[in-house]
């Protein structure tokens, strides 16, 4: 009983022991961070909001300037969740990442290999010939060595800097990198354009570009000539400027002649007045005229043609005469060439409307509708349905 008693006051002990640490590194998350990351909940829950928010901050040259405290983060290389081990990776001191090259966990040794040498990559490679992220951050960093942005020579992992200071002084100094090319300079500005350009204001451009300038001498002790660097930028911005300023000027030019062009269409074509006496569509409406009538003005006024039944509804027809082959009307014109007018949708409502009721008397169960043709503004479709 003595010895389960110990046991189990092993495990309280653990478990207060990792709330702590659990909470120390949320507050030490809080204190770098800010209030970008919400510190309240589950530690894999404010691990993964950190993880994405260093990302942001990988992608504009921040991140390098972050100073976590190694007590806090050192704890959880091992810890048992991957997102927390990853986020441990990114942040603790490079001594500490030999220990976490073979991690179980893909997206951990991804974050490992992003800091170590392309040496280091290399070694991790061999023992993981099948990740296909350490292949795309090795391929990444030989680019970049080839491009210029060439990392100096680093101390073996598990070095400290500071004893290698002491003992080695002015010979660990590194020395400059090869002059950056012109190349290189315009596809940063690009990048930098990409992530940065939609502010209108350009208020980013210098501020950026020094911390990115700061943060790459820090990690990899290359140099960047910061002026080359934002002229580079500046170019861009005006050669942007300057394009949408010839699109907007095409799009005025364009809107004027569209206006032009519309203006001149009605000069030349101004309707006529139409009086209500001349008016042969009003005159249908106000005729008077009995449904069979009406119908039969309106065939001869809208030049209305007819086509057979369709199929699908002639077989639902409950008249005695479903043996016969009903017309239906299907198309028509309008009297005149100034589009549909209110008048001339009023008449041919009445026109569906007559020529529906004349169905029902004969115990057909169809109903008449007009559209508007697709293909020309004067002319009329019709459609039959059944009720």
């Amino acid at each position: 009983m003595r010895l389960k008693l110990d046991e189990l006051q092993k495990v309280v002990k653990k478990t207060i022991d990792e709330e702590k640490a659990a909470d120390a590194l949320k507050a030490e998350i809080g204190r770098v961070l800010g209030p970008t990351v919400v510190t309240a909940g589950r530690l894999i829950e404010v691990v993964a909001a950190a993880n994405d928010w260093l990302d942001v901050l990988d992608r504009t040259g921040r991140s390098s300037r972050l100073q976590f405290k190694p007590s806090v983060t050192a704890s959880f290389l091992d810890y048992r969740d991957p997102e927390v081990r990853k986020f441990a990776a990114r942040v603790c001191p490079e001594k500490f990442l030999p220990k976490m090259t073979s991690d179980r966990s893909p997206e951990v040794r991804a974050a490992v290999a992003a800091r170590l040498s392309l040496p280091a990559v290399r070694e991790m490679m061999k023992h993981f010939p099948q990740d296909d992220q350490l292949r795309t951050i090795f391929r990444q960093k030989k680019r970049l060595i080839e491009a210029g942005v060439a990392k100096p020579e680093v101390e073996p992992m598990g070095h400290d800097p500071v004893a290698g200071k002491e003992r080695l002084g002015d010979t660990v100094k590194q020395p400059k990198g090869p002059d950056l090319s012109e190349n290189w300079y315009h596809q940063h500005a690009m990048r930098f354009l990409h992530d940065y350009g939609r502010n209108i204001e350009y208020a980013w451009e210098e501020l950026a570009v020094k911390r990115f300038c700061s943060a790459t001498k820090a990690t990899s002790g290359v140099e960047i000539d910061e002026a080359k660097l934002l002229k580079s930028i500046k170019e861009l911005i005006k050669e942007k400027e300057d394009n949408a300023m010839e699109r907007n000027s095409l799009k005025e030019t364009l809107a004027w002649l569209e206006a032009q062009e519309e203006k001149q269409d009605l000069q030349e074509g101004a309707l006529p007045d139409l009086s209500e006496d001349a008016d042969p569509v009003l005159d249908l409406l106000q005729g008077g005229l009995t449904s069979e009538q009406y119908c039969e003005q309106a065939n001869k006024l809208f030049r209305i043609q007819e086509s057979m039944l369709p199929l699908g509804i002639r077989k639902y027809r409950l008249g005695e005469g479903n043996a016969k082959q009903t017309l239906v009307p299907c198309i028509g014109m309008l009297p005149h060439k100034f589009g549909f007018r209110s008048i001339d949708e009023r008449a041919l409502d009445s026109f569906c409307e007559h020529w529906t009721k004349r169905q029902q008397m004969m115990g057909e169960p169809l109903r008449l509708e007009w559209t508007n043709h697709p293909s020309d503004v004067n002319k009329i479709g019709f459609t039959c349905v059944l009720k």
